[in-house]
């Protein structure tokens, strides 16, 4: 099973000055997704997906990524964040850039904040073994992106300054591992519709640690918080930004 790497954003490269931690931005620490509790209990049956079709993985995608628009709509409301829906855009080839950014061989998808779109690519490695949550766990995954940036967490972490590269790498994992949590809250919210064993959740965390990466956490710290989020279905348990250091290695 091909197992997709986050691609690491870079702060802003001008943003050279000290900085203190603990994160102080109230975007970062305090964000209204934090409050406005659990992600309503939803239902999300998965359509069939065949071996090495890109056809069904697409069909199967959209009608996850509706069941997405619900249940983060939903919440942000709640929360107070003005929504809108991402585009989702899919290729079988690999673009030699998107969104401005060369892609990287490894990736299987990648989240433009400026257009707001998700474009994954449907390759013969990622569709090998369409039938894991792997797929699931992908589209849920960028999506999280796409809510960090509805919510004002992609501009205040882009605003962030650092001191060295050894900050700005562990700024890009906050960043990282909170849409992992995110991820894992969703699927934590639909669980009971998706009929899934706990074998099968296991598997998928598996897949997880293997986007372990200096910008993407490590194989504990991204294990941590998909389950942080899966057992709470909270968005207010993926604080990645006040979390000490040792939980973002």
């Amino acid at each position: 099973m091909a197992v997709g790497i986050l691609p690491a954003v870079p702060a802003s490269a001008a943003a050279t000055s000290a900085a203190a931690y603990p994160v102080k931005s109230a975007a970062l620490t305090d964000n209204p997704l934090y409050s406005a509790g659990p992600l309503p209990v939803g239902k999300c049956p998965e359509k069939p997906v065949k071996k090495l079709n890109a056809g069904s993985a697409k069909s199967y995608l959209n009608s996850v990524l509706t069941c997405l628009d619900d249940t983060w709509s939903a919440h942000l409301e709640k929360a107070g964040v003005k929504w809108s829906k991402p585009r989702v855009t899919y290729v079988t080839k690999a673009p030699a850039k998107f969104c401005q950014v060369k892609w990287d061989k490894d990736w299987d998808a990648y989240y433009c904040d400026a257009s707001r779109t998700i474009q994954i690519l449907l390759s013969k490695r990622l569709l090998e073994e369409p039938e894991d949550l792997f797929l699931f766990n992908l589209l849920a995954t960028y999506y999280g992106e796409h809510v960090q940036n509805m919510a004002g967490v992609f501009s205040a972490w882009q605003d962030m300054t650092y001191r060295n590269k050894s900050e700005l790498a562990e700024q890009d994992r906050r960043y990282s591992l909170q849409n992992v949590c995110f991820s894992g809250a969703f699927i934590g919210s639909v669980w009971k519709s998706l009929h899934r064993s706990k074998d099968e959740w296991d598997d998928l965390l598996y897949f997880v640690r293997g986007w372990e990466s200096k910008h993407d956490g490590t194989r504990k710290s991204l294990t941590y918080w998909i389950n942080q989020g899966f057992k709470s279905a909270d968005p207010g348990s993926c604080n990645t930004w006040s979390a000490p250091s040792s939980k973002v290695a």
